[in-house]
């Protein structure tokens, strides 16, 4: 093929990236690149560019995640999704291919060196600080509309991630409470050196991530190494607004070493014993120390340095350096009902079981919250008044809290929205839960037939919404056919309530807002 021409329509493509030329594959007029390295690394070292390579590279497959399967087996998921009936002769989902070299990324486009320069949308999967992969985001529909680049990333999670080995005994260990995220600063140091070879704009990245990868957002937001990386950010149902503590993840480290009858001292051998031993003892600790909430992060995540993460990202107020920077951000209505696997109780509450729950989340203000949830969602039964009410303390109202942070400095707009959109799934207990969103966000809804039934109202939705963070990726407001003019957040709080006829609503938390958002100052 003819490098300096537009890649034709049955042709295989092939890019240039600065480690070397890279193969990927044509479908349906959307190039995919999968598995490029954009880093390399030793355990528990930060990350370096990748070696180069001679010749054409092939990057036709997803590249390995981060391991994150515990070795000693785990019990039930209590994510509702592993609940959900397959379709019938539906094979099991393949194993999770697992490597310590998981800096990965995939790209797709519909155009290379055809003189157009298109936004890059940059996917965070979720999954906290703990599981995931960039595969959970085929940007393929997205590329396909022909004026968007996106990127999907794989990076270190857990132990190997997000370990605070900074403060023992010798040294040597410097960053590593945030290795994980210099990974992803890595890779998108990556996309602005390489990306126009995929017809990308390297002025014009959007960052968007669901919630771990919405709370990997904000760490990008608050910290130097990120600066002048990000364009515009989009924060889907991930309020990070703080991070570990210091003194707190010292605290996680020493368990660990505990946990491998190490002492401080004989920090060296994490690099060297065998991933299985390390990762047992990482399951270990974690489950001596679950997560509270999605804003009190309890172990192996990011934590705050003088160098990368000073402050936390937006308590009490918003970084500086994000005054500028286009923000869209929101939540799913049902958040809560995504976590309920394991907990089919929760789903036939009566009034006392669910007096009995909210006093654990809702504290002293349990009984005249009970009462507004009453009144505002009359029909519903104690079960779904449970998840509704849990749901917006998790999620709502730390949400609303930062984008009041951000909206109060002044700089570049914030746009807000609720995903209202009900999932037919085991006949509509579930709601709008956690990432039901995503599949909508990528115009990619029947690839998620058991949460949205494929329907063509679902479809509909779908290309609303996806056209949407492409036009903020673009120009950085969210505007598409069909939507509402969707206005600022501002004082008057709006937020789009994204449904089969979407709304752009005024304050539409007022009354319960405020007094959930106490646990999360």
């Amino acid at each position: 093929m003819t490098m300096n021409n537009p890649v034709s329509a049955t042709v295989a493509p092939v890019a240039d990236t600065t480690s070397g030329k890279v193969l990927g594959a044509l479908n349906d007029g959307v190039m995919a690149f999968r598995g490029i390295p954009y880093a390399q690394a030793a355990r528990f070292e930060r990350p370096a560019p990748p070696a180069p390579w001679s010749g054409l590279r092939e990057t036709l497959a997803y590249g390995p995640a981060a391991p994150q399967v515990n070795p000693r087996g785990g019990g039930p998921s209590p994510v509702i999704l592993a609940h959900l009936p397959r379709p019938a002769g539906a094979p099991p989902p393949p194993p999770l291919r697992e490597d310590e070299a998981c800096q990965v990324l995939n790209v797709w486009t519909s155009g290379l060196r055809d003189e157009r320069k298109r936004p890059v949308m940059v996917w965070l999967h979720g999954g906290f600080f703990a599981v995931g992969s960039g595969a959970s985001g085929d940007g393929a529909a997205l590329a396909r509309r022909g004026d968007v680049v996106v990127v999907s990333i794989n990076h270190r999670l857990n132990v190997l991630g997000f370990a605070h080995l900074d403060d023992l005994p010798g040294g040597g260990f410097d960053g590593t409470g945030n290795l994980g995220m210099l990974d992803i600063v890595t890779a998108l140091q990556w996309v602005r050196e390489n990306i126009e070879a995929f017809g990308g704009d390297p002025s014009r990245i959007m960052v968007f991530g669901e919630s771990g990868g919405g709370m990997k957002t904000g760490w990008l937001l608050a910290s130097s190494a990120a600066q002048g990386l990000v364009h515009r950010a989009a924060i889907q149902s991930g309020p990070g607004l703080r991070m570990m503590e210091r003194e707190q993840a010292a605290g996680i480290t020493d368990q660990l070493l505990h946990a491998l009858s190490l002492r401080p001292g004989d920090a060296e051998e994490l690099r060297r014993m065998p991933l299985d031993r390390l990762m047992a003892a990482y399951f270990a600790v974690a489950a001596a120390n679950p997560a509270r909430s999605f804003t009190d992060l309890s172990c192996f995540a990011p934590v705050l340095d003088p160098h990368l993460l000073p402050r936390h990202p937006f308590a009490p107020t918003a970084p500086d350096q994000a005054r500028d920077i286009p923000l869209l951000i929101g939540w799913n209505a049902q958040e809560m009902s995504f976590f309920m696997g394991n907990d089919p109780q929760g789903f036939s509450l009566d009034e006392a079981g669910l007096a009995a729950r909210a006093a654990t989340y809702l504290g002293p203000d349990t009984q005249s919250l009970l009462a507004q949830y009453r009144a505002r969602y009359p029909e519903a039964s104690p079960a779904r008044r449970y998840i509704q009410s849990f749901s917006d303390e998790q999620i709502m109202a730390p949400t609303l809290l930062l984008a009041d942070r951000q909206s109060a400095q002044g700089g570049a707009p914030v746009f807000a929205y609720r995903f209202d959109w009900q999932s037919p799934a085991l006949e509509g207990k579930l709601g709008a839960l956690h990432t039901l969103e995503a599949p909508f966000v990528f115009d990619a809804v029947d690839s998620q037939m058991a949460l949205t039934g494929g329907t063509a109202q679902a479809r509909a939705l779908a290309r609303q919404v996806s056209a949407a963070w492409v036009e903020f990726a673009a120009t950085g407001r969210p505007a598409a056919d069909g939507l509402p003019a969707w206005e600022a957040y501002g004082d008057q709080r709006r937020v789009m309530a994204l449904d089969n006829t979407s709304r752009l609503l005024a304050d539409p938390e007022a009354g319960l807002r405020e007094k959930l958002a106490r646990r999360h100052l």
